[in-house]
């Protein structure tokens, strides 16, 4: 939760000061303050929607489900992640085949799974230099299958002994961590009928992956 509001609130900081720059040039340039303003407002509505989502997720309630564009969801939440990646220095690659068909489900929740997999991964990176991250987010599918999504780190990796117990509410590896994220992951990817693992790296890391359905529920 601190990752995800603190990204769209230092934004606003930056852009904030950005704006007054502009208004104190003799003559102000407003057009680029207006810009300035307006990209507050639009990570304002982030934050706020941040808060929304975690507040959903946090309280039963009946799962949402829209057609969703897997690749606009896709770069929503990497626009979300973009400030951390640059602060650790992670280079970021994403695979989306052309041609993906909608999904009938949860954006939000969805989206959650998917941030929560692309912090985790770069927090088990941090030990390393910036620019030696490399973080990956894969889509496949081919017709008839279901949509496959794989989050893929270079980092310190996940212990076989942990591998079967990963996803259980409240067991962590982290030594601050909580032990919910994951667990959280899995119910929500399981209530879309789809299923959640993790894998070792082929050159270490970790490759953590969900798969959803096509066919509507």
């Amino acid at each position: 939760i601190a990752h995800e509001v603190n990204q769209p609130l230092a934004a606003i900081v930056t852009s904030g000061n950005a704006g007054l720059r502009w208004l104190a040039n003799e003559p102000a340039n407003l057009p680029k303050a207006r810009q300035a303003i307006e990209r507050m407002i639009g990570d304002a509505n982030r934050a706020s929607d941040v808060i929304v989502h975690v507040r959903a997720l946090a309280k039963p309630a009946s799962t949402q489900k829209e057609w969703v564009s897997v690749a606009d969801a896709v770069a929503e939440i990497v626009s979300l992640a973009h400030s951390e990646m640059n602060q650790q220095g992670v280079t970021l690659t994403v695979e989306i085949p052309d041609g993906l068909p909608p999904l009938l489900a949860d954006r939000v929740q969805i989206q959650q799974v998917l941030l929560n997999m692309m912090l985790n991964a770069m927090d088990a990176m941090s030990g390393h230099e910036p620019g030696q991250g490399q973080l990956q987010v894969v889509v496949d599918w081919r017709a008839g299958s279901d949509v496959r999504f794989s989050v893929s780190d270079n980092g310190i990796g996940v212990p076989a002994e942990h591998l079967e117990r990963i996803f259980d509410a409240f067991y962590t590896t982290k030594e601050q961590g909580m032990g919910i994220g994951l667990a959280i992951s899995r119910s929500i990817i399981e209530a879309h009928g789809g299923r959640i693992w993790v894998t070792p790296g082929e050159q270490g890391g970790a490759t953590f992956h969900f798969t959803l359905p096509t066919a509507k529920m």
